[in-house]
């Protein structure tokens, strides 16, 4: 068993060095290792055979538990530091770039839903408009044709069921035949399916009645006409969009998370609006949408706020900042540490954390949540308190795979 301990540690000690003559005293160490390496042939004896095979099922332990062994002068040279895993919430703000934008479930667009020619247009760009209030009136060959379509449906149905009463009438007075009545009912029901069929074609065009070819837009909320193309004498169509009625009594704010603090942002932060055209004057609220992805062009993540605007100074393309508070009050408190310290192996997150021996370091599997400032979150793995490596940690991961090539090897 020692010699295998002494070969391990000629082994690691070889495995860190980079280069250089052999330090004195080394030479019992390079005998140890030319006997590792006969056993490794098979040209070796009994002993040679038994430190061979203990060097392996050492390697396998030492592999499995992801544990690494430096050398003191290799540790030295390494550049490795550790410190104490901390409790707390990630804390601190970011100021992101932001644009006031039209809420999109406050806008009306208008188009009128059969072809036509404008008579009257009713409001200009900036009118306020109140629900029902008429936009602009249209005469309409297709429209004209429909009312009346129904209302010769309507007359047809009225002379059916006077029939049908009659007939019903003298077949209880024994006056007319069974026959007679049944063509009256199917004629009833003929007129009725007609009539029906008349008024559904009408309230495709967006009206259940009236008459003649005239139809009169509407706006369907309030708010302002923020655009019109509308002009009277012009032909339009139902792919037309002829206004544009949005209530900007309220609107979204709309700011840019760049890729260094997308782990910093969740919804619900607090979040406090400054906008360049009103210099000291702010608006709070908070984050009630994070986009899923990255934007493609400014590779920013979106957030929203959603705010109220009673006095109309949010206008939709204002420019400014949002102030996103990244550690609300009441944040939870979680393990913390650098984020030099958390490191991939094997598609596997960990830290490395001081192991038994001076010198060796064990890899320790960790989940992790965000990340900001520097910081990251371990909610599994590592407590506050705990000992990790949280420089040159990516020197172990060097070492953790090169003993890996190297049990492979074997």
């Amino acid at each position: 068993m020692k010699r295998s301990m002494r070969l391990w540690w000629v082994l690691a000690i070889a495995a860190c060095r980079t280069g250089g003559a052999p330090a004195p005293g080394h030479a019992e160490h390079a005998e140890a290792a030319e006997h590792a390496k006969a056993a490794e042939h098979g040209e070796h004896a009994e002993h040679g055979e038994h430190a061979g095979h203990d060097e392996h099922e050492g390697g396998e332990e030492e592999h499995a538990e992801g544990v690494v062994q430096l050398a003191p002068a290799a540790l030295e040279r390494s550049g490795v530091e550790v410190a104490q895993a901390t409790a707390g919430a990630l804390a601190g703000a970011i100021e992101v770039p932001a644009e006031v934008r039209l809420n999109p479930d406050r806008v009306a667009h208008i188009s009128p839903l059969v072809s036509g020619q404008l008579l009257r247009v009713e409001v200009a760009v900036g009118d306020p408009v109140e629900p029902e209030q008429a936009l602009a009136t249209l005469r309409s060959v297709e429209l004209g044709q429909a009312r009346a379509e129904l209302s010769r449906a309507g007359s047809l149905l009225g002379a059916a069921a006077t029939n049908l009463s009659r007939q019903k009438r003298l077949r209880a007075e024994g006056i007319n035949s069974e026959r007679s009545l049944l063509e009256a009912r199917l004629a009833w029901a003929q007129a009725d399916a007609e009539r029906d069929a008349a008024r559904s074609r009408l309230l495709v065009f967006g009206v259940e009645g009236g008459s003649g070819p005239d139809l009169t837009l509407t706006s369907p909320i309030a708010g302002v006409v923020l655009d019109r193309h509308a002009t009277r004498g012009e032909n339009v169509t139902p792919d037309d969009t002829l206004f544009v009625v949005a209530d900007l009594t309220g609107v979204w704010v709309i700011g840019q998370v760049y890729e260094q603090h997308v782990g910093l942002v969740t919804r619900g932060m607090a979040a406090t609006l400054t906008l360049n055209a009103y210099p000291g004057r702010t608006w709070t609220g908070v984050v009630d949408y994070v986009g899923a992805s990255l934007d493609e062009s400014t590779r920013a993540l979106p957030v929203r706020v959603e705010l109220d605007n009673p006095d109309g100074v949010l206008r939709p393309g204002l420019f400014g900042a949002l102030r996103l508070s990244s550690s609300p009050e009441g944040a939870a408190t979680v393990t913390l540490v650098p984020d030099t310290a958390v490191q991939s192996v094997e598609r596997r997150t960990v830290v490395f954390v001081p192991g038994a021996e001076p010198g060796q370091f064990v890899a320790r599997p960790v989940t992790v949540g965000r990340s900001g400032h520097g910081q990251v979150e371990v909610l599994e793995g590592l407590a506050p308190g705990e000992s990790v490596v949280t420089r040159g940690a990516f020197i172990l991961v060097s070492e953790l795979m090169r003993a890996e090539l190297g049990h492979h090897d074997h």
